[in-house]
């Protein structure tokens, strides 16, 4: 598995790698992680985790800028040059890309070891940046992928559309770990509730992920004024990394403009460790996102038993069944999303229902267990469809 981040960085990808590789090491498949560990000094370059064996690349930033290196060539290749010398001597049945960028070195990995090159793009809108649409064009089209692993329809139709054959696009749910028994669940809210100083008789939202545009933090800050209005004992949790700045300022302006900065808690030091305890403390999970390829939050959320309020976009809508397991508003669309939010708030048997019908949705259709299970399936044909279009050896002729 090459993926360009991992844990401890918490994301979508993240999960994904961490998750998936835990399930085959269980089932007894052996698996090397190779991700970059320049930004972690405090972590060994290679060591045994549940995932597998992890490899934590870091030499290859040192010869990035070696004044006696050719700069460009190093960026193309010195990732292939470290992760070399570490897996000398080894071969490998797959070679999983779980970005575009690590999918150009997992096909140089693939061809040259004849390994089945199958690969994970989590990236949400790749066409849109420069030469955007020749990097899809080269990641599904041109590169000799055997299969395309897709968590939604935003995905399968992204792959066809630049070019993948339908034969190797398979759609294959993300899967999230099991939540906690219910007693814990219980000792983790009252401590994380205790923590943000949320009292027992006020409601805690949650919107989890990165600050951005994409997320729309902005329209529960444009909401939340309506929803005070009529239930002054809400509070909010905004649950991830700021990665974009001038979105976080443009958020706490609207805020404070509205009166309603104090209610609101912005925590980024939550890892994939702490997302359970998160969950636990929630009343409602809402996402109120301008777009989503599959919201591995909504899932996690789902799966703990909580109440989500999504907007009736691609990916959370291939989630969310509205009044089902959650309720969809249309996005970008704060009264709407503030109505959502206050129906599920002050109807306790809705709330109830929502939160019941959507742990069953979570279990059946995104765990982790099924992800591995179908995951394998895919890689099976992938190995298959590798061995049978191997160029022959050459025979020895010998002259009469």
């Amino acid at each position: 598995m090459l993926t360009s981040s991992y844990e401890p960085l918490h994301g979508g990808a993240e999960t994904y790698a961490r998750l998936l590789c835990e399930g085959l090491v269980v089932d007894g498949h052996d698996v090397v992680i190779a991700t970059d560990g320049s930004w972690l000094d405090d972590l060994p370059g290679e060591r045994e985790e549940d995932a597998g064996r992890v490899v934590r690349l870091r030499d290859f930033a040192d010869r990035v800028d070696a004044r006696d290196k050719v700069r460009w060539r190093q960026m193309q290749y010195s990732v292939l040059d470290e992760l070399g010398a570490v897996l000398q001597g080894e071969s490998f049945d797959v070679v999983h890309a779980n970005s575009h960028e690590t999918l150009i070195l997992a096909s140089i990995v693939a061809l040259e070891t004849d390994a089945a090159l199958v690969c994970s793009l989590h990236e949400q809108n790749p066409d849109l940046e420069r030469f955007g649409r020749g990097r899809c064009r080269l990641s599904y089209q041109t590169l000799p992928v055997d299969m395309h692993f897709v968590p939604s329809r935003f995905f399968a139709e992204r792959a066809a559309r630049f070019g993948a054959p339908a034969d190797r696009i398979r759609l294959v749910h993300n899967g999230v770990p099991d939540a906690p028994p219910d007693d814990v669940a219980r000792n983790l809210r009252s401590a994380l509730r205790t923590e943000l100083g949320v009292t027992p008789d006020q409601r805690l939202i949650v919107l989890p992920g990165r600050m951005s545009a994409r997320k729309a933090q902005l329209d529960l800050a444009t909401a939340l004024p309506l929803v005070a209005a009529e239930l002054p004992e809400v509070r909010v949790l905004l649950a991830g990394r700021v990665s974009d700045y001038a979105y976080e300022k443009s958020v706490w302006g609207r805020l404070e403009h509205e009166g309603v900065a104090e209610l609101v808690t912005l925590r980024q030091d939550f890892g994939a460790e702490a997302m359970p305890a998160v969950y636990a403390a929630a009343d409602l999970v809402v996402q109120p996102s301008l777009a989503e390829g599959l919201p591995f939050s909504v899932v996690e959320a789902m799966r703990a038993g909580k109440p989500v309020v999504g907007t009736r976009v691609i990916g959370i809508s291939d989630v969310i069944t509205d009044g089902v397991d959650g309720l969809l508003v249309p996005a970008a669309d704060p009264p709407a999303l503030a109505a959502g939010i206050l129906r599920v708030l002050t109807d306790e048997s809705l709330a109830a229902e929502l939160a019941a019908n959507a742990s069953t949705t979570a279990e059946r259709e995104f765990s982790s267990r099924k992800m591995v299970a179908d995951t394998l399936d895919g890689y099976r044909v992938a190995v298959a469809r590798r061995r049978q279009s191997a160029p022959a050896a050459p025979t020895s002729t010998s002259a009469s």
